[in-house]
């Protein structure tokens, strides 16, 4: 057995060898943060004041997730991706988010349920008790009851933050997805425990700049809460939306997206699908990199912030293009879909 400290919290754990971190943050009540759980989003990195030899070599893929989020790997690592193999000492999570969550674990109850395609549907939840406080872009924790333990899963936020008494999610029922399928099947009076909001995916609330938006999939869900947001806030700011999906039967919320444009004339929505039938669709075909490409001028970079969320390598390769079209880093916020 191998003691695991937990400084912040003030918690001591006897871990077994090899045991996954993740699990003994669990078993031990710690309140380090997690959400992706596979060492792509940097929620869980977590200061280790002793014991770094207790943890092993690091990946490549976390030593990327530390210094994308700003962290020396030397003196952090990521929890989900890591085995105990000795005493450890851990310190404060660098991910803030714990302490400025609205609610704790906490019971929230269907409201409606609405199929989006055969997929994809969107979930409404009323809270038990309590409030909800979140900015556009943050995620809450879903605690999915298992064969033999709770799974917790992420899911973001795709409503208004103006209703503090429910929310919403966008969820794509994926082959052999527990956890998705799980939150599909969910009926109105269905209950399932959460937890959140978590997340440091917002906008940049002083900012002036024109906004482009990109998503593929429900990767659209912060982003359209995003979007509601943004329009009902008073200013000329131009706010265009790349929405990018395989082929027509994977639309949705097209009806939403027009109405919005009719009504604020400011919004730009353009959808995209990659693999459209021969016939039956008059839109863009290709990917979303193809629109930055086409419709994204040097001079609107420069003055323009980007908010991209869905799958890691359209991540990369958006973020990329933005760049050499001239927007700066400093300008391109993203949340990775898994």
């Amino acid at each position: 057995m191998h003691r695991v400290t937990f400084q912040k919290d003030g918690i001591t754990y006897e871990a077994e060898e090899g045991q996954w971190l993740y699990d003994v943050c669990e078993a031990a009540g710690a309140s380090v943060p997690f959400a992706c759980k596979a060492g792509a989003c940097g929620t869980c990195a977590t200061q280790v004041v002793q014991g770094e030899e207790s943890l092993g070599f690091q990946k490549v893929r976390e030593i990327r997730t530390l210094e994308n989020n700003g962290l020396d790997p030397t003196q952090y690592r990521l929890l989900c991706m890591a085995d105990v193999h000795g005493a450890l000492t851990l310190g404060a999570s660098a991910n803030t988010q714990q302490a400025t969550a609205s609610l704790g674990l906490c019971k929230v109850r269907v409201v409606e349920y609405r199929p989006l395609t055969l997929t994809v549907c969107e979930q409404k939840f009323a809270l038990e008790s309590g409030e909800i406080n979140f900015t556009p872009g943050q995620y809450m924790i879903f605690h999915v009851p298992g064969l033999d333990k709770v799974i917790r899963r992420s899911y973001s936020i795709s409503s208004h933050p103006n209703d503090r008494k429910h929310f919403e999610i966008c969820v794509r029922a994926v082959s052999g997805g527990f956890c998705s399928n799980f939150i599909h099947r969910l009926r109105p009076d269905d209950c399932i425990q959460v937890e959140g909001p978590y997340g440091d995916f917002r906008l940049a609330e002083e900012s002036q700049r024109d906004v482009l938006m990109i998503a593929t999939g429900t990767g659209i869900s912060p982003i359209k809460s995003m979007i509601m947001y943004l329009l009902g806030q008073p200013g000329t700011r131009r706010i265009r939306l790349f929405f990018g999906l395989r082929n027509v039967s994977d639309l949705f919320y097209t009806k939403l997206l027009s109405e919005m444009r009719d009504t604020h004339p400011r919004f730009e929505p353009t959808i995209i699908l990659s693999q459209p039938d021969p016939v039956g669709w008059g839109g863009f075909r290709g990917h979303v990199t193809d629109l930055i490409r086409e419709q994204v001028t040097l001079e609107e970079a420069s003055r323009t912030e980007a908010y991209l969320c869905g799958g890691r390598p359209m991540i990369d390769d958006a973020k990329k293009l933005l760049m050499q079209k001239g927007m700066g880093v400093e300008h391109i916020r993203h949340e990775n879909f898994f």
